[in-house]
């Protein structure tokens, strides 16, 4: 997930779709026409993968056929166009990989010559001939899933014993040895998101397959922006000593006191100095009134204050705030600093930090790995732990501090000697970046700089 932060945050906020389409509307020669039952008529629903990372196939899916991810209840996570989608499961060793050498148009035809067998009329009848198949993932696939309005009256239809079966779908063994799942055709929209990936959507209640974190309601649309002030405590040899954070309704201008936990905490606040080389990563503690504080020494100076939460009933925010603390005698406008790109490596706490930007390039996904070894021995470290719910943190700020961002893999795993993010940055420019993993309870934080090029250059 990544969100950005243009000079002061503001999130866009998609409403929910709603469909509203009549099941089986579109098919050429309707069932009706053709004087079939409804139980006797199936549309093209999915394409079933089984793969290590769903996380990371659903990007490129959905930038390769400019879908909307989905999550569709009791079926898996995926990619929608229009009323079809790509789906895909993670493997585990109840639901391993399938190695099929068969085309993805094989397992499709395979899959309507055997339903056309049991008397359905089946659309369409070429996989070529659905909007999914403009951009196929290079996965085999495990499986292809029609609908039916009926589930129940089509399974009783179909003559032959499941294979498997729940309330919302039901597969069964082809002649060739092939699988073939028929779903219910629920057509709702999507009314539950990701706080932490907001275009993952549901209709219904559950946790997101990326991070697990617990769906929300999507709340409505609102205008205006969360405010956050900022009250510095000082201390008597210069500086501030604590600080307290305070968030406001933007149409009320009340005190918010209510926020959902995004990562396992309320409030993920970030402290940078203006000469970038001070970061914290910190989380103030609310108090009885609904503020927030955190004791935190700052010397005299001038620091950028990000805060990351979620208020109950409204969208993620990230807003930040800019501060001077007493006794800092320096110029309020002092030209940004200069970034040099250093080292692609750094060793932090008997760890080797190696970074890898792919396709350096603006205004679109950019896949940035970090290869992580023993300092010593070069052995690649593979007992990574959780850190705050996540594999990684990875916070990037340009050397201006007008954009800021708060970034985390799309994925769960976080024992993996190579992490990967994939942050959206607006412009060309020098970045800098800190990325956070913890490794036997210690937090491990390393600092790069990125020089990102414009297409053009």
């Amino acid at each position: 997930m990544t969100r950005l932060l243009a000079v002061s945050a503001t999130l866009l906020l998609a409403a929910a779709s709603e469909w509203g389409q009549t099941p089986f509307a579109g098919l050429v020669g309707g069932a009706s026409e053709r004087g079939l039952t409804p139980q006797r008529a199936l549309r093209f629903h999915h394409l079933h993968y089984v793969v290590d990372d769903p996380g990371a196939q659903l990007r490129p899916a959905s930038d390769a056929l400019q879908g909307a991810r989905t999550i569709v209840p009791g079926l898996g996570v995926g990619v929608r166009v229009d009323r079809e989608y790509l789906l895909f499961a993670r493997a585990t060793s109840e639901t391993p990989r399938r190695r099929r050498s068969r085309s993805a148009a094989d397992v499709y035809a395979d899959a309507v010559r055997w339903l056309t067998r049991q008397g359905f009329d089946v659309r369409p009848a070429q996989l070529q001939d659905t909007q999914v198949s403009r951009s196929l993932p290079r996965e085999p696939v495990d499986h292809v899933a029609f609908a039916a309005d009926d589930l129940a009256r089509t399974i009783a239809a179909l003559k032959v014993r499941a294979h498997t079966s729940s309330d919302v779908a039901a597969t069964f063994k082809t002649a060739s040895g092939g699988m073939v799942e028929v779903v219910q055709d629920t057509d709702r929209p999507d009314a539950y998101w990701c706080p932490m990936h907001p275009g993952l959507r549901s209709p219904a209640m559950g946790k997101c397959p990326l991070c697990g974190m617990p769906l929300v309601a999507i709340p409505p649309q609102r205008s205006g922006e969360y405010r956050v002030e900022a009250e510095l405590l000082p201390r008597s040899d210069g500086g501030a000593s604590r600080v307290r954070l305070a968030v406001r309704d933007p149409e009320s201008d009340a005190l918010v006191s209510g926020f959902v936990d995004l990562h396992e905490r309320p409030f993920h606040l970030f402290v940078i100095s203006r000469d970038l080389e001070q970061f914290a990563h910190v989380h103030p503690v609310q108090d009885a009134s609904g503020v927030f504080e955190l004791d935190h020494p700052l010397a005299p100076g001038i620091y950028l204050l990000i805060a990351d939460f979620l208020p109950t009933g409204g969208t993620s925010q990230l807003v930040h705030r800019m501060v001077v603390t007493p006794g800092y005698r320096g110029p309020l406008f002092a030209l940004p600093p200069a970034l040099a790109v250093g080292a692609s490596e750094q060793v932090v706490s008997g760890v080797r930090i190696r970074m890898m930007v792919e396709s350096p390039a603006p205004r679109r996904p950019m896949p940035i790995r970090f290869e992580i070894a023993d300092a010593s021995s070069g052995a690649p470290v593979t007992d990574l732990e959780p850190f705050l719910g996540a594999p990684g943190h990875l916070l990037i700020v340009d050397n201006g501090l007008t954009t800021a961002i708060h970034g985390h893999p799309e994925g769960r795993v976080a024992a993996a000697a190579t992490v990967t993010f994939a942050p959206v940055l607006p412009a060309s420019g020098r970045y800098k970046l800190w990325v956070q993993f913890q490794r036997r309870g210690a937090v491990i934080t390393a600092p790069f700089v990125i020089d990102l090029r414009s297409e053009t250059q």
